[in-house]
């Protein structure tokens, strides 16, 4: 591009700034740029899925700005079982089964004696000091669960080791993954960890509860995401694209299927409990990257309370976070985040649920704790040489929106 398009161009951002957002003259012109609006709201689109049609896409709108709301943030699971071929990871009723002697397994599986089956495997839930294994799950030494035994992942190569599953330099060696798409060095530990639990997949293989609930915690405006992108000069080519990627404590619209609906208005803040990341990005013949850098993102659990105020707040922590998005021609965008998250965090869910999440919903926050760890791949503790970190992606579909940018503002001092 000449200097005297570059300047005209970022004159406009200049304007597009001062106007805190997308402006509404905005409009005509990304619905202009953008064309019919083909996709499907809410349809599962793989992570890779678009690549290779950037000769379809428009030009982006005339000020570089462009704004999207996340209608799917979920774990980018490979449906179907080949990737657990001993079946779904074990409920702790099972698992305690499965540990039995055969004579033993078979008689406490009589239906008379169902009361002393429940009893022994409820007694696994407590240590001799009080303790329940969700809520001290350190405490407990539990065998690993069972895992994904499928080479095939979505994700991103964090550690740049191209497949060589060694970590790179900051991490510990793991098998890597290849993507559905040939992609190889995807560092998904998290997946390889958790994809066969049944909160994740069905016993038949598909993606289950987990993805539901998180739907659901997005368009309660509970953990609604927005993305943000400046100086946009080319979907197909551009080396300096602005991204900002975080949370809006607005609701996404939704038609009467629970869809969520185009060109809603959202502002994104930084504002407690809201996160707002400010990342580096590029374009690649249609595909939009981020620099590595550490995302937080609102994450909150349970049911009880009002919005914003629950006691149960947390994050999800990409740590060396980024970004890999196609451009859709539809106008959406579809891929992943990825980073490598604190090896806790995975549990906390069922950690702050405790002795109720084993005994009710039949988690052993120990046993999964122990294969998080055993998988662990980044993070590395310089002192222990102990990988904290676990390799994360979460699949991103986002349609199109209109993003306001609210930072905070720093507390001005009387003088």
């Amino acid at each position: 591009m000449s200097d005297l398009g570059r300047s005209a161009n970022s004159g406009g951002r200049k304007r597009g700034l001062a106007a805190n957002g997308l402006r509404l003259s905005a409009l005509a012109l990304a619905l202009a740029a953008i064309g019919p609006m083909t996709g499907t709201p809410g349809a599962f689109v793989s992570p890779a899925q678009g690549d290779g049609d950037a000769a379809e896409l428009p030009q982006p709108p005339a000020d570089g700005i462009m704004g999207f709301v996340v209608e799917e943030f979920i774990p980018p699971i490979i449906d179907g079982m080949d990737a657990c071929p001993d079946g779904p990871a074990l409920k702790v009723r099972d698992a305690y089964l499965a540990s039995l002697p055969a004579d033993e397994r078979q008689r406490l599986s009589l239906k008379e004696n169902e009361k002393e089956l429940t009893d022994l495997w409820r007694a696994t839930a407590f240590g001799p000091d009080g303790s329940n294994v969700c809520s001290q799950p350190d405490m407990f030494d539990r065998p690993l669960i069972r895992t994904v035994q499928s080479s095939l992942a979505w994700g991103i190569d964090l550690d740049g080791d191209g497949g060589a599953g060694t970590g790179g330099s900051n991490g510990c060696a793991q098998q890597d993954f290849t993507s559905p798409a040939g992609e190889k060095g995807i560092d998904n530990q998290e997946y390889r960890a958790q994809g066969c639990k049944l909160e994740w997949r069905s016993a038949s293989g598909e993606r289950s509860d987990v993805s539901v609930g998180m739907k659901q915690f997005h368009a309660s405006g509970e953990w609604t995401q927005v993305i943000l992108l400046r100086g946009v000069d080319s979907l197909v080519r551009d080396d300096d694209v602005e991204v900002i990627y975080g949370n809006t404590p607005d609701r996404p619209y939704a038609n009467s299927e629970g869809k969520f609906l185009r060109w809603g208005t959202f502002t994104i803040s930084d504002a407690p409990p809201r996160h707002r990341n400010v990342l580096k990005g590029k374009i690649v013949n249609g595909v939009l990257t981020t620099e590595p850098k550490d995302i937080e993102l609102t994450e909150t659990w349970g049911q009880g309370g009002a919005r914003d105020i629950r006691g149960n707040r947390t994050t999800y922590d990409f740590r060396e976070g980024r970004l890999k998005l196609t451009f859709q021609p539809d106008g959406s965008l579809t891929g992943v985040v990825g980073g490598y998250r604190p090896l806790f965090d995975l549990i906390a869910s069922p950690a702050i649920g405790g002795v109720g999440s084993h005994l009710v919903a039949g988690i052993d926050c120990a046993a999964e704790l122990a294969t998080i760890k055993h998988l662990a791949d980044g993070l590395k503790n310089p002192k222990t040489g102990q990988c904290e970190g676990i390799s994360s992606a979460q699949s991103i579909r986002a349609i199109p929106a209109f993003v306001n940018d609210v930072p905070k503002r720093p507390k001005t001092v009387a003088r």
